[in-house]
């Protein structure tokens, strides 16, 4: 029995002593790096609000018959207090009556949609105001340009803008340029469509959170959607079209396909989140975060993995195809990490994102625009049926698929281009898709 006391004694005094030294090693944090401090810190927009089409993007939520520029500014007001103040931002429900559903450029043909023509019109009467706010959003692609803006502390918990009403929006403009071809303006639809492109191109590049950049994304394919659309349906009355059309479908500057800007921004939501253990709400979490955990050292793993994961993004994009999703921590915790910082080593495990599939969503939209592009291509010079199949061959590079650096797969059975696009995209099913391959019919 003395010896079991004796022994328990031991254990115990080990178990203290283990404990202590735990402790003393975790008493102590790493000097947070320089560059971890000064990444995703607010900072003003490279773009003067009063040509920065932001905040036309948020006067799309305002309430019906509202001024949607003093809605705006009121919103980027109260998101700047509310952040300086850390405190929930004060949104309001938006007063806004029901809309109809219109067509979906990106999963049907709005130009057979379109040929109900009285349904439509009558269905646009309720559009009408989001129209006009949307003809003022994408002027900015021509007339102005846009940057999210984040002169603010971008919190986990900050108010998203009303981006969605930016979709059906688009919708309804869609459907006015549908119904335009369908009346023989086709010259007046392509404007229209020229106008909304050249936004999203402005957009997709001044995008710096994950949610604007998908918007700006999806936005985009559904523009290109409309355009495939347009080729299948009036492949001959677009001939004298074409330098308009290999003009609007030309190559997506490589800057707008990185994620640089909005890997930036999301580490300065994780900073936040590592850096304040105070976040937690139960007693012994509280006690663990003040004794086992190190926020410096944990900020500057955080902030090493989010420069490794834009260096990777920035893979070719059949790497990235062959990688997705991007693996965010190691298989399992050592032997010393249950004892330095083992608290930020979990937290760790959990709170680094992929972003490997957002990238190829990014590369679909390149593969999209470049399948078009060839496709104008193939009007403008007028290559016969017989001829697509050399012509496409011996294409130019920025035409060539970017997952197989290799021209566009042509089939002459059935005259369709096409290229195999991700998992992702095949997940939505456009309408101009086949056992995942994204096609133009020629």
């Amino acid at each position: 029995m003395k010896s079991m006391r004796r022994l328990s004694v031991v254990l115990s005094v080990l178990l203290l002593l283990l404990a202590a030294v735990v402790v003393a090693i975790n008493a102590f944090d790493e000097p947070l790096d320089t560059k971890a401090a000064a990444m995703g810190e607010p900072r003003p927009s490279g773009v003067p609000e009063a040509h920065n089409g932001y905040l036309a993007l948020i006067a799309m939520g305002a309430d019906d018959g509202a001024d949607s520029a003093a809605y705006a500014r009121a919103w980027l007001a109260e998101a700047r207090a509310a952040a300086q103040e850390n405190r929930a931002h004060k949104s309001i429900e938006a007063k806004r009556a029901q809309r109809p559903a219109l067509c979906d450029a990106a999963q049907a043909s709005c130009l057979a949609a379109a040929q109900d023509a009285v349904a439509v019109r009558a269905a646009l009467a309720a559009y009408a105001e989001d129209l006009d706010r949307y003809e003022k959003l994408i002027a900015f692609g021509t007339f102005g340009a846009f940057e999210e803006i984040l002169d603010y502390p971008y919190r986990l918990d900050a108010q998203i803008p009303p981006y969605a009403f930016t979709g059906t929006a688009q919708r309804a403009y869609h459907m006015r340029a549908a119904l335009a071809v369908q009346a023989g303006k086709i010259d007046e639809a392509l404007s229209d469509i020229e106008r909304d492109i050249a936004f999203q191109r402005v957009m997709l590049g001044g995008a710096r959170t994950l949610v604007g950049k998908m918007v700006a994304t999806a936005n985009y394919v559904r523009a290109l959607a409309f355009v495939t659309d347009l080729l299948q349906t009036s492949n001959a009355d677009m001939k004298p079209l074409a330098p308009r059309l290999t003009e609007m479908l030309k190559p997506i500057a490589p800057a707008a396909l990185r994620m640089d800007a909005l890997l930036e921004s999301e580490f300065g939501l994780m900073k936040q989140a590592f850096g304040n253990p105070a976040a937690v709400d139960r007693w012994y979490e509280k006690l663990g975060m003040r004794l086992f955990y190190k926020p410096n050292a944990t900020i500057n793993k955080v902030y090493e993995n989010y420069m490794k994961a834009i260096t990777y993004l920035r893979s070719p994009p059949a790497v990235l195809l062959r990688d997705a999703p991007l693996p965010t921590a190691d298989d399992a915790l050592n032997f010393r990490d249950y004892f330095d910082n083992p608290m930020g080593k979990v937290l760790l495990r959990a709170g680094m994102p992929s972003f490997g599939a957002y990238a190829l969503r990014l590369h679909d939209l390149d593969a999209l625009n470049r399948v078009l592009g060839m496709g104008a291509e193939i009007i403008a010079a007028d290559v016969g049926a017989e001829g697509v199949a050399d012509f496409v061959a011996t294409s130019d590079a920025r035409f060539q698929d970017p997952y197989t650096g290799k021209p566009m797969a042509w089939d002459a059975a059935s005259k369709q281009l096409s290229f195999k696009a991700s998992a992702a995209m095949a997940k939505r099913k456009l309408f101009n898709m086949d056992n995942g391959r994204v096609f133009l019919r020629m």
